[in-house]
Formats: C-alpha cells, sequence, structure tokens
C-alpha cells in the first residue's frame, strides 16, 4: 500500500515529460499506465493542459484547468461564468490495485506518519494534517492540510485528494485551488467529486 501511495505521488511531480504519448480531446486524456488504457475525463467547464501532461514506466499525469484560462472556451465552458481558481491533477499508477481489499487499508493508512507524508505535497510529513476522511461510490476523499513549504507559490494548504480504482489502477485525483480565488474545503470537495464522477463515468467497468 505505501509504494502504491509514494508511487502515484511520484507521478504527479513528472509533469511535462513526454506528452506526445497521450492522446487528448479538449476535456478528457486517455493514457497508458501499466498496460491498461485510462480516461482522465474534466468535469464540465474544465480541459485538460496537454502541456503538463506526461506518461512513463511509472504511470501518467494529467493537469486540468478552467478552459476559459487554458484559452479554450466554447461549448465546454460554464458560460460567462469567472474562471475558476483551481487546477485539478490526476495520477496514475502502472502498478495494479485490488480495490476491495485495499482501500479499508488505505484510510488506515493516510493517518499515518508515513501516508501522511505521502499525501502532502512538501515533503514534510510533520507539516501535514488529515483533517477528514469519506467515502463515495467506491472513492475515498481525503481533505489534506500541508503547512511545509509548497513547490507552488499561491496554493491553498488545504486540499482534496481522492483515490479510486480505475481499469485496474490506482488513480488519484487533486484538487488545488489558489490563495484568494474562494475555493475553499466545500468547493474542493465538491469540484473533486465532479472530477472523480467524470472520470468513473468515461470508464466503465
Amino acid at each position: 500500500m505505501r509504494a502504491l501511495l509514494l508511487g502515484s505521488a511520484a507521478v504527479a511531480a513528472l509533469g511535462g515529460c513526454d506528452p506526445s504519448a497521450v492522446g487528448a480531446a479538449p476535456d478528457r486524456a486517455t493514457v497508458v499506465a501499466g498496460g491498461r488504457d485510462v480516461i482522465v475525463a474534466a468535469p464540465r467547464g474544465f480541459c485538460v493542459d496537454p502541456a503538463s501532461t506526461s506518461v512513463t514506466a511509472s504511470g501518467a499525469f494529467v493537469m486540468v484547468s478552467d478552459c476559459a484560462l487554458l484559452g479554450a472556451e466554447g461549448v465546454l465552458s460554464e458560460g460567462d461564468a469567472e474562471p475558476v481558481g483551481a487546477v485539478m491533477t490526476a495520477s496514475v499508477s502502472a502498478a495494479p490495485f485490488a480495490p476491495v481489499a485495499a482501500m479499508p487499508d488505505l484510510e488506515r493508512f493516510v493517518a499515518t506518519p508515513a501516508g501522511r507524508a505521502a499525501l502532502g505535497r512538501s515533503g514534510r510529513g510533520d507539516r501535514v494534517r488529515v483533517l477528514a476522511t469519506r467515502t463515495r461510490n467506491d472513492v475515498l476523499y481525503v481533505l489534506v492540510e500541508d503547512r511545509g513549504p509548497q513547490p507552488i507559490a499561491g496554493i491553498e494548504p488545504r486540499f482534496w485528494r481522492s483515490f479510486l480504482e480505475v481499469e485496474g489502477r490506482m488513480t488519484v485525483l487533486s484538487v488545488l485551488g489558489f490563495e484568494g480565488a474562494g475555493v475553499g474545503p466545500t468547493e474542493g470537495l465538491a469540484l473533486v467529486q465532479r472530477f472523480a464522477d467524470a472520470v468513473q463515468a468515461a470508464n466503465p467497468a
């Protein structure tokens, strides 16, 4: 379990590597992780950022953002609404994942010091707290607070990560809100749930 979670975290750091390996439409990308095709579908109003998408031997990483911020306004946009001040990421591990046996173990693991270190963005497990966990439609949602140094300036210290099985692969979805953009824990949970719903709908069991 620790290796799977850490592997997914490592994939998240690989943005920008080999984007040519990914076939992407404006609102989705089909990536290959461990020999399995996985469709990462963005919720309505969001589009894939192809420049930040990568596929490697460890897995795949896809970033999505408001279509308006990517210059892709149109049928996928939420009309005249202001762009959402958040980006969302998907990390798909190449390693197999058995959801029935592993999900309860994963929920216990994220509460441990090693789990908190893997959940955070700073690499400082002592600065990371798990504020809430919940499950919905076979997805584990974790509200994380990371008060360590951040790799991206201006990102809110509190953010949601979700964990789900897609095509037999561990998939981690995250919502990263920008400070002052109004994307708090409630809004972040709604966004990551929409993201998880879109991914599950695009990859029917």
